[in-house]
């Protein structure tokens, strides 16, 4: 308990000194952010207090083939860094909501602006922050021995007193802290996780799961999986633009190249973390458990072989992940509500100090509707498969706006709608389709996918075209269409050499 009261001081003292901040944009930094700063605040964002919950759940079902849902996101992953960050750089907005103004003209980029304003602002982010609650809200249930509705609520009470902080510039420089205790959490972890009895002489799961060693599927269903994950999820689901939290990022830094170098450190970082991270769930399976939940194993057994003395610090591990993410994502979503909706369209007039109290009311109410949506959801997979359903087919539409210039504000409007509606109509027709053997949430990625191309294509050519003049704003930010095709492919191929050189680590180290 002193530790954890020492770090409250630490975070509380290092907020104060910071005074001068406080009168900075809540939502924007001052670009003198130096990039490995900026970038490790992006990693400290990808991470997830559920990450070790959720891969634990995986592999207990699926086996080591299940890791191919987050191994294919290797084939996109460095589109973000070399192509768009220098782009949003350049574009330098508060919200990346801001930029449908700049793409899309007239009363339609409008209407399109507010609608994503108040659908990812409030309903989006209150669910992606939902997931992370609900990690963390486990680690503190079994942490303090407390029931779960008591630690949702408790959940929700920290994520509120975190939000009077959460201004940007203050947060990059928590986030280095919170970093640190990661790094040192996740050593302690497996450190004594490697001393554990038992697990000496390798993977104990696999020893009594032998079936589930292979990296590459033994049956059609999951090979059906597989292929969803490699062929369609990677671009249709994950692969979208840089905008969101990202962005702010990119912004934060003084140029292109420091934007670039952002985006890349994460990925330098999480190449090199992934192997611990997945090594240790793997021991972790490896122990018994009287849990019926494989994500609820994980946290009881960090807990079960950390000493008590540095249990502590392994917990604000597991918080400095969760809160990272959480204000990440509360920053974003208060400012679609804040900037887009208040500001933007209802009270352009609004005084600075009105509007730094709205946007701190705006991340206490994502933070209350997170605890809400958490109190009706148990499992994590099933949340994110939802998620990347939401988003099939949309992702595309992303990507081919900074080029495409046909594309429109209804294209864009028709994407997010119809793969929302898709999403909830599947389930009814799932075993009349010819892919009704197949896993209802794989095979839902691929129809939604299908159709909602299909309803964004159909709409872009029955509707207005304003190429012209989308053209004369686009091409002084691309400079040329040309270089943009070729960054893009520079960055496929080193997503593809990526995923290949993991399969390979991977198929040795099982060997």
């Amino acid at each position: 308990m002193i530790i954890l009261l020492f770090y409250l001081l630490i975070i509380i003292g290092f907020t104060f000194l910071q005074k001068k901040e406080w009168k900075h944009n809540v939502f924007k930094a001052n670009r003198k952010v130096t990039w490995w700063l900026s970038g490790l605040s992006l990693y400290m964002y990808y991470l997830s207090v559920d990450q070790g919950q959720l891969i634990t759940g995986i592999i207990a079902s699926h086996g080591m083939s299940g890791m191919w849902l987050f191994w294919s996101g290797w084939l996109g992953v460095f589109v973000i860094p070399i192509v768009f960050a220098p782009l949003w750089r350049k574009l330098d907005f508060i919200t990346d909501n801001q930029f449908l103004l700049f793409r899309y003209p007239g009363k339609n980029g409008r209407f399109l602006h507010q609608f994503r304003a108040i659908y990812v602002g409030a309903l989006v982010v209150s669910l992606a922050l939902c997931f992370h609650v609900i990690g963390f809200s486990r680690i503190m249930e079994i942490y303090f021995s407390l029931s779960k509705e008591k630690s949702l609520l408790l959940t929700g009470v920290i994520l509120c007193l975190f939000a009077l902080k959460n201004i940007f510039d203050i947060k990059l420089k928590t986030d280095f802290i919170h970093g640190i205790l990661y790094f040192v959490s996740l050593s302690i972890i497996v450190f004594f996780l490697l001393k554990y009895d038992g697990n000496k002489e390798g993977f104990t799961f696999f020893k009594l799961h032998p079936e589930k060693k292979n990296i590459f599927p033994v049956d059609s269903s999951s090979w059906f999986t597989v292929l969803v994950f490699l062929g369609i999820q990677w671009w249709s689901c994950n692969l979208f633009d840089g905008g969101g939290p990202e962005m702010a990022r990119f912004t934060a830094v003084k140029d292109s190249k420091s934007a670039i170098l952002t985006g890349l450190f994460p990925i330098a970082l999480s190449f090199i973390a992934s192997f611990a991270m997945v090594g240790h769930i793997l021991l972790i399976l490896g122990m018994k458990s009287n849990q019926l939940s494989p994500e609820i194993h994980y946290v009881e057994s960090v807990m079960q072989i950390i000493p008590d003395t540095l249990k502590p610090i392994v917990f604000l591990g597991f918080f400095g992940m969760f809160i990272t993410t959480a204000e990440s994502l509360m920053n974003w979503g208060a400012s679609f509500l804040t900037v887009d909706v208040v500001k933007g369209n209802l009270f352009p007039a609004i005084k600075e100090k009105q509007l730094k109290t709205i946007s701190y009311a705006s991340m206490f109410l994502l933070s209350s509707l997170s605890v809400i949506f958490a109190f009706f959801i148990d499992d994590l997979q099933s949340l994110i498969k939802l998620t990347f359903s939401i988003s099939a087919g949309v992702a595309p539409v992303y990507i081919l706006r900074w080029i495409c210039f046909r594309i429109n504000a209804w294209s864009q409007l028709s994407a997010m709608i119809g793969s929302a509606v898709l999403t909830l109509l599947y389930p009814s027709v799932h075993s009349y389709l010819p892919f009704h053997d197949y896993p209802l949430s794989e095979s839902r990625v691929v129809f939604v996918t299908i159709f909602t191309t299909i309803v964004w294509l159909l709409v872009t050519f029955l509707t207005p075209n304003q190429s012209a003049e989308v053209r004369l704003k686009m091409m002084p930010i691309l400079e040329s269409r040309v270089s943009f095709v070729k960054r893009f492919a520079l960055a496929l191929s080193l997503g593809v050499l990526f995923l290949v050189i993991v399969a390979l680590i991977w198929s040795q180290i099982l060997l």
